[in-house]
């Protein structure tokens, strides 16, 4: 028999299915169709930090930056021009020897770090963080153990006095630590920043290792956050630094970008003084004294200059004379530098230079037969001029200009 079928029931389910079908398509794509095409807001970009692990020693990150962590190989997410700090704890019988990092898409780009040892063989690593993926390698070192015989009398003291002497040389140059390091202070040096070169140049300069220098004995620096207010050249980068905990003993630190090297400038509180006072002092004043010196740590180059006013007839001519990359041997052979640069100074303002002067000690010869050391200094100006010092007399004597 011939049964005739409901329509309206086809109709309804139609209906239902078409209606689920929009739900499916509009409710995921709402804002897009209604709120002018904007779908989701977008996170900040992170770059990865791939990190292969070792056996020589442990590696501890914030849990914040942790992607992934395998057996062989931890990755970091980090946003760009984030200071990352990782801190490192190799082995008992192991040493932290260098950390590198370099771009994922090309191992030639490599990035600066920034190495401090906190407490005996524990160091923390600071990078920041650069617009692009980066691979992280680490390098140990096994410890050096010599086996010598030693008298039965002999204390143990000695072993703890030569292990804590060598643990020292393994951190920055002259047992400094270096505190107020910033992503921003990094950046300002065009990725040149590296804290074993600065304490390298500073501690030469200052002679930190001479029981004579002021500053004997300092094992703390801090880059203060007192901005420079004074003049700037482009390729020159001006921090205030201090020692220890005092603010106040502060030194200018320049930075030329172009040399590699840093200049230190003895901070003093500047003095107001009468005109009249000024007219009538026929002395020779001496403004802040200046340190420069070379780029590469471990070389045994150091420099240093004075800037002094100089009085003419109804006015004063303001000089300024630098000497960079003069050599430690030279200065320890002479035995007295301060009257190195103050008579090198001179015989430059005889010559009637002046202005802002930069000479460079570019070549210097000692003669220990005949107790004499000669060198040439090339001036910025394109001149140069030779020295020769004396030991029997203790004397200098320049020529040339």
């Amino acid at each position: 028999m011939y049964k005739k079928k409901d329509k309206k029931v086809m109709v309804i389910a139609a209906v239902v299915v078409v209606i689920f079908i929009a739900v499916i398509y509009i409710v995921p794509n709402f804002s897009a169709i209604f709120g002018g095409g904007e779908v989701v807001e977008t996170e900040p970009t992170e770059y990865e930090v791939l990190i292969h692990k070792t056996d020589a020693g442990r590696i501890d990150v914030k849990k914040s930056y942790l992607k992934q962590d395998g057996e062989s190989e931890t990755k970091l997410s980090v946003a760009p021009g984030t200071l990352v700090s990782l801190t490192v704890t190799p082995k008992s019988n192991k040493i932290l020897e260098e950390v590198q990092i370099v771009d994922a898409k090309d191992f030639n780009n490599q990035f600066n770090t920034i190495i401090n040892e906190t407490k005996e063989n524990t160091y923390t690593v600071d990078f920041s963080m650069p617009e692009t993926d980066v691979v992280m390698t680490f390098r140990f070192e096994t410890k050096e153990t010599e086996v010598t015989e030693i008298p039965e009398k002999q204390e143990p003291e000695t072993k703890e006095e030569e292990t804590e002497t060598e643990t020292k040389e393994e951190g920055n140059p002259y047992g400094l630590t270096v505190h107020g390091i910033t992503a921003d202070l990094i950046t300002s040096f065009n990725g040149q920043f590296d804290d074993r070169d600065f304490c390298q140049q500073l501690g030469d300069t200052l002679h930190l290792d001479s029981p004579r220098s002021e500053y004997y004995g300092i094992t703390d620096v801090t880059f203060s956050r007192d901005p420079y207010t004074g003049e700037r050249d482009s390729d020159k980068v001006y921090y205030y630094i201090y020692f220890g905990e005092d603010p106040d003993w502060k030194m200018l630190s320049t930075y030329y970008l172009k040399d590699q090297s840093y200049v230190f400038t003895k901070y003093v509180e500047p003095e107001p003084q009468d005109e009249e006072e000024e007219d009538d002092d026929d002395s020779v004043s001496t403004s802040d004294q200046t340190w420069g010196s070379s780029s590469s740590y471990g070389s045994t180059q150091g420099s240093a200059g004075t800037t002094y006013t100089v009085p003419s007839t109804g006015s004063s001519t303001q000089v300024s004379f630098d000497i960079l990359r003069v050599s430690k041997v030279f200065l320890d052979y002479t035995g007295d530098q301060e009257a190195f640069y103050s008579q090198a100074f001179d015989y430059v303002i005889s010559k009637g230079l002046t202005g802002s002067i930069t000479g460079t000690m570019s070549s210097y010869e000692i003669n220990t037969d005949q107790k004499t050391a000669t060198i040439e200094i090339r001036l910025s100006n394109g001149s140069s001029f030779q020295g020769t010092y004396s030991k029997e007399k203790n004397s200098f004597s320049f020529s040339g200009l």
